[in-house]
């Protein structure tokens, strides 16, 4: 990385420049810009390096069916520069995340809440919407449509009238298949990665919010017990129980108390977004300022009891409208995010 960031102390106090004092807001030359600009730099870079390797892919295939099938494997290595370099790129944005969360910790008045959200809202502009959304335009659009009119839909739909069915057929079948493998595993990679950094963003807030600034420790792995083995080995190895007629017909409810709880959650995101949205279309109105504090506090208060509710633990009625749920909050969240 460009910017080298030294580790998070903890949820203290913002790391100190000159006489004392913390910058506020980013300046041309500032760490958050670096970051920023080497991120974006990097996912332009990528994107260019595919499209490159397509050009010269298209050059060395040839432009005849002939060519084509003699030349099958360097278009699959093509698919598999577009795989690889798209996965590389999401664990590269998610580390771009990490690095500038650190740099919010370290030169942001952490103790004045709007000036942390902008810094933080200021990389999810620029990379969660503008830097992930060119690259699904030049990659997964228009690259896998160039390479897909090409041959699939081009050299090998116009060999139709001059090869024997049953070969085309095959040749024509492979080539839609390993397109679509690959167009996928592309988008699998993107989506994967998009994810990951929303969800970034969304730890780190919360975490902000609740006044913990330990970037380290919010990214922290979770550690499993050793001794947790034995036990799951027991448990496999009891019989399962036949379950009876009254338990057969709950299968898909969760059970009452979980479901109060999650919708309670749900209702709370529903106010806060209403909320957002008035304040970020008028952020001076008084009476929307001297709700703010309160609403943050519900916000933390909300996602540290959600973040508390142990997933593995759920019976799968329960996981599967938790899942539900959360996938409802996280898209209302993106709307105001």
């Amino acid at each position: 990385m460009a910017a080298a960031l030294t580790a998070c102390s903890g949820g203290g106090a913002p790391a100190q420049t000159g006489q004392g004092d913390t910058t506020s807001a980013p300046t041309s030359d500032s760490p958050f810009e670096a970051i920023i600009a080497e991120a974006q730099a990097d996912f332009s870079e990528t994107s260019q390096k595919i499209l490159d390797a397509q050009e010269k892919m298209f050059s060395e295939v040839g432009e005849t069916y002939e060519e084509y099938l003699e030349n099958t494997d360097k278009i699959q290595a093509w698919y598999d520069l577009a795989v690889s370099e798209t996965e590389a790129l999401g664990e590269r944005a998610v580390s771009y995340g990490r690095e500038y969360y650190q740099a919010v910790v370290d030169n942001v008045d952490v103790t004045e809440d709007r000036d942390w959200e902008r810094a933080t809202e200021d990389f999810y502009d620029a990379i969660y919407d503008d830097a992930f959304d060119d690259y699904y335009d030049a990659v997964y659009d228009d690259a896998f449509e160039d390479i897909y009119d090409k041959y699939y839909d081009g050299i090998i739909a116009d060999a139709y009238e001059t090869t024997p069915y049953d070969e085309w057929s095959d040749v024509s079948g492979d080539a839609y298949d390993a397109y679509s493998d690959a167009h996928s595993d592309v988008y699998d990679a993107y989506s994967d990665a998009h994810s990951d950094v929303y969800d970034d963003y969304s730890d780190i807030r919360s975490a902000f919010y609740n006044n913990d600034f330990d970037v380290e420790g919010v990214f922290a792995p979770v550690e499993l017990k050793s001794d947790s083995a034995p036990e799951a080995e027991e448990a496999v190895a009891e019989p399962e129980e036949e379950p009876t007629d009254d338990a057969a017909g709950d299968e898909s409810t969760p059970s009452a108390d979980f479901k109060t709880a999650m919708d309670e959650y749900e209702a709370f995101f529903d106010e806060y977004v209403a909320f957002m949205q008035a304040y970020n279309a008028d952020p001076s109105a008084t009476d929307l300022l001297a709700q703010y504090p309160d609403m943050m506090t519900q916000y933390a208060d909300t996602m540290a009891a959600m973040s508390d509710i142990d997933a593995g633990s759920l019976t799968p009625e329960d996981y599967a409208y938790y899942a539900e749920v959360t996938a409802r909050i996280t898209a209302k969240l993106a709307e105001v995010a």
